[in-house]
């Protein structure tokens, strides 16, 4: 049965603009690192193209500020047509004194799909009501994980077939169909937040506020915990320095309770798990004697596994709230790092489609839960600021996996980072009650 959310016009345009211009992105996802690998031969230099796509959650902060502050149905237009410029450098990469060019295009793929994302976050907690965001972020989590099972294997083909030209040129198609969908969406308030955030109130905090008190939040209270109304109403807000706004986001993710659990989940489970960019070519090359490219199929294994997780986290999230699906989806994640040690192309494969299901999961519910417990005007910083708290764990995490993998086993590393995944995922299912009974 079609989900309840895609019978409405505006949320399918939405819908379509992401699966298009993920289309593009999936096609395009593994081919900096398999450059890299291939024109060096390191393990580490794959992994740091993961590095440099980290790198921009660092500018989150900003992006929070800009995407809270101008129209965001615009913004996903001008951030497309940047996107599609932005991969064309690709292009001159032909051999080891141009594979560093995969490095900025990294950061600028980066760029693009922390401002995409969040924008979509804010754009879809004004857009739709409250009990239809669980379904949105499933169905967009989902498209987004399962465009594993055709994107990599495409882009990888399209290269062979064709070179980086043709590949770059497909995507940037791509990124131009996504503008052109997303200029298409109705012109209406739904599409701004509005000054001070009273739209947010409008829409977002009186919605969120009365019936959101679903897990967590103090019934009778706006989104922020104030008696009332949200953070950031009123004259006060309008009045507070650009400086006090640009922080805002931070600061109601460090005030709510349920957001700062999940906030910490995820920085533990990043504290180590980027090492696995790296990782994963070792296991492929080491451990099952396959080329680069055998990533394409464990990234279609990904794909089908995110598929049974977004369809799930959703029913999963209503019964048992954001925090356990967010715990439980990490949780996942570990078991399947742990089972990459087993030199088996059966068993990493089985693992990657669990470890799809899992992030899926926890990206359904971590979005879900940012929109819940967020009001509307600050929906866009309190998402950059989760993104931008774990990608800082993550950063550190990918540098030491790509400087590790060459000098320590990658079995013994795998074994660390999966016990640290499954730690993060406990602290998440620890704080589930006090989201339930808040």
């Amino acid at each position: 049965m079609t989900p309840e959310v895609l019978r409405l016009p505006r949320f399918r345009l939405v819908y379509v603009g992401m699966a298009v211009s993920l289309l593009g992105d999936a096609s395009l996802l593994l081919i900096p690192a398999i450059l890299a690998k291939r024109l060096t031969g390191s393990d580490g230099a794959a992994g740091l193209t993961l590095f440099f796509f980290t790198l921009p959650l660092c500018l989150s902060p900003f992006f929070g500020y800009l995407i809270d502050r101008t129209d965001r149905r615009r913004l996903l237009v001008v951030t497309c047509l940047l996107s599609g410029v932005a991969l064309l450098p690709l292009v001159a990469v032909t051999g080891p004194d141009t594979f560093w060019l995969v490095y900025p295009v990294s950061a600028a793929m980066g760029c693009s799909y922390a401002v995409i994302f969040a924008a979509l976050g804010g754009l879809l907690k004004t857009m739709l009501p409250e009990r239809l965001l669980g379904q949105a972020n499933g169905a967009l989590h989902t498209t987004r994980q399962g465009l594993r099972l055709v994107g990599p294997l495409l882009g990888v083909a399209i290269h062979a077939a064709f070179g980086i030209g043709a590949l770059v040129l497909f995507d940037v198609v791509t990124f131009l169909v996504a503008a052109a969908v997303f200029a298409a969406l109705p012109v209406t308030a739904a599409a701004r937040p509005a000054a001070g955030g009273a739209h947010g109130g409008a829409r977002g905090g009186v919605r969120g506020g009365a019936r959101g008190g679903v897990r967590g939040g103090v019934r009778g209270r706006a989104p922020g915990g104030v008696p009332g109304r949200g953070p950031g109403t009123g004259p006060v807000a309008r009045a507070r320095p650009v400086r006090e706004e640009f922080w805002a986001g931070a600061r109601h993710l460090s005030a709510d309770p349920p957001l700062r659990r999940a906030a910490g989940a995820s920085c533990l489970m990043f504290t180590l798990a980027g090492a696995t960019e790296s990782l994963i070519f070792a296991v492929i090359e080491h451990g099952l004697g396959r080329s680069p490219e055998f990533t394409a199929l464990t990234s279609v294994a990904m794909g089908l596994g995110a598929i049974a997780g977004g369809l799930r986290g959703p029913a999963l999230m209503a019964r048992r709230g954001e925090l356990f699906v967010i715990g439980a989806g990490i949780v996942l994640y570990g078991v399947a790092i742990l089972s990459w040690v087993v030199p088996a192309e059966t068993v990493v494969l089985a693992a990657m489609a669990v470890a799809g299901a899992g992030l899926t999961m926890e990206g359904v519910a971590r979005a879900t839960l940012v929109q819940r417990r967020s009001p509307g005007h600050l929906v866009g910083r309190v998402s950059t600021a989760f993104e931008s708290l774990a990608g800082v764990t993550q950063l550190f995490s990918l540098l030491a996996g790509a400087a590790l993998v060459s000098v320590v086993d990658y079995r013994a590393l795998l074994v660390l980072v999966g016990l640290t995944v499954c730690c993060a995922g406990g602290h998440a299912l620890r704080g589930r009650a006090r989201s339930v009974t808040g």
